[in-house]
């Protein structure tokens, strides 16, 4: 599978969304997609994903619930969904504060099954 075809698949069904990027769970982005203005550095997001990916993985195990898939972020200036594809890489899906959140989550839980085997 095609990754930037991939993302820009997600961006185009998701209204509001901006930016979609594959990271790996050390912070570096593997691929990226971008329509219109940037609402963050993607470098930055993925330097900021690899702390909050451990932080999260962590609280969930201390709180015994188990594997952490999903979490997002939501400020004023954009959200940021991000969904497990396998242990070491994740989906990112950047969406501006008026976007559709529960279609981003969606399409990130459809996406990451279609991406797994590029990644075994």
């Amino acid at each position: 599978m095609n990754f930037t075809e991939a993302l820009k698949e997600a961006v185009q069904r998701v209204e509001g969304a901006v930016s979609a990027l594959i990271i790996g769970a050390d912070g570096i982005p593997v691929a990226e997609y971008s329509q219109g203005q940037k609402l963050l550095d993607l470098e930055d997001l993925g330097a900021e994903a690899s702390q909050m990916i451990k932080d999260i993985n962590m609280a969930a195990e201390d709180l015994g619930l188990g594997e952490a898939k999903e979490f997002s972020i939501v400020s004023d200036v954009c959200g940021i969904l991000m969904r497990k594809i396998v242990p070491e890489y994740y989906l990112a899906l950047v969406i501006r504060p008026e976007g559709n959140y529960g279609k981003g989550r969606f399409v990130l839980k459809s996406l990451a099954p279609r991406l797994e085997p590029e990644f075994l």
